[in-house]
């Protein structure tokens, strides 16, 4: 089904295929009737289409009625993939009294399967490529993503010779919060937790799932003070945050943080710094934040 727009009017164009070949019929629609109304009507999918269409039909209708001698004579296709509407591919013929042939408008329906079944493939692949990166609980990314990300911030430290930190965050008393509310409000209040860290985080910083109830964040450019404000702030955001809609601090974290280059030179060793400096936060009664100097001031080191 097509429909073209010839010397000012509104047509629509549809074609069938029976067993005496392809029948084709023509509708004059009424003036006040557009493209818009027509693939309204026809995709039931009105939100979309006002989205991606509005402003390319409008330039489309003034291109076509530019010049009111001419006889030009245009045709369009929906391209829909999985019965979504997603874009529309129009033929301009500026030709005077040159209608669009049968064989036009059918070879303009195949470049539409064609452009839609490629829309599609590429939406497949960019699903499992965001698939790939991410956790599928939380939404952030995953410990992959997290790796070859703090791969690539070593290098562009020591390239610009600049500093990141890596934060591990850790749920505190997240096993007595399922037993006492269900995995179900676990799950739930582990989303809750990083939106939580996305939404305190600026955008070039990186959150990521480590583990069943751990975080971790990359933040370049960012030195040790910086980290640690961060990290107050999340934590009091999580002690403030009423999971499952009930009482707030029913829920906190502990974090550690190591910074790059000070604390270590390589993935595993930083991890391994920040994971230290975590650990010294919950031994300490939790809901807390630790640094590696800390540990250092400790340990006398």
């Amino acid at each position: 089904m097509m429909i073209f727009l010839e010397n000012h009017r509104v047509v629509k164009y549809s074609a069938e295929l029976n067993d005496k070949g392809r029948k084709v019929s023509v509708e004059e629609l009424p003036e006040s009737v557009g493209i818009i109304n027509w693939l309204k009507r026809e995709s039931e999918r009105s939100r979309t289409i006002e989205k991606v269409f509005s402003l390319d039909l409008s330039l489309l209708a003034s291109e076509c009625l530019r010049d009111e001698d001419a006889a030009t004579t245009v045709i369009s296709a929906p391209l829909i993939s999985k019965n979504s509407l997603f874009g529309i591919i129009i033929a301009i013929n500026d030709e005077k009294r040159r209608l669009f042939s049968e064989d036009d408008i059918h070879l303009l329906t195949i470049m539409a399967n064609q452009a839609a079944i490629a829309f599609e493939n590429y939406l497949l692949y960019k699903t499992l490529e965001v698939e790939s990166i991410t956790d599928g609980l939380t939404g952030v990314y995953n410990y992959r993503f997290l790796i070859r990300t703090v791969r690539i911030e070593i290098k562009r430290a020591l390239r610009f010779k600049t500093e990141f930190s890596f934060m591990m965050l850790d749920v505190d008393n997240l096993k007595d919060y399922n037993d006492a509310n269900g995995h179900l409000s676990g799950s739930r209040a582990l989303k809750d937790i990083a939106d939580i860290l996305a939404s305190n985080c600026r955008e070039i910083d990186l959150v990521a799932k480590y583990g069943g109830d751990e975080f971790a964040l990359v933040l370049p450019q960012t030195g040790r003070a910086g980290a640690i404000s961060l990290g107050k702030r999340i934590l009091s955001s999580v002690r403030e945050f009423k999971f499952d809609g009930v009482n707030p601090g029913l829920l906190t974290c502990s974090i550690g943080v190591a910074v790059f280059p000070d604390d270590a030179h390589e993935v595993e060793e930083l991890i391994e710094k920040a994971d230290a400096a975590l650990y010294e936060a919950k031994s300490l009664g939790k809901n807390s934040i630790i640094s590696t100097t800390d540990l250092c001031s400790k340990n006398h080191c």
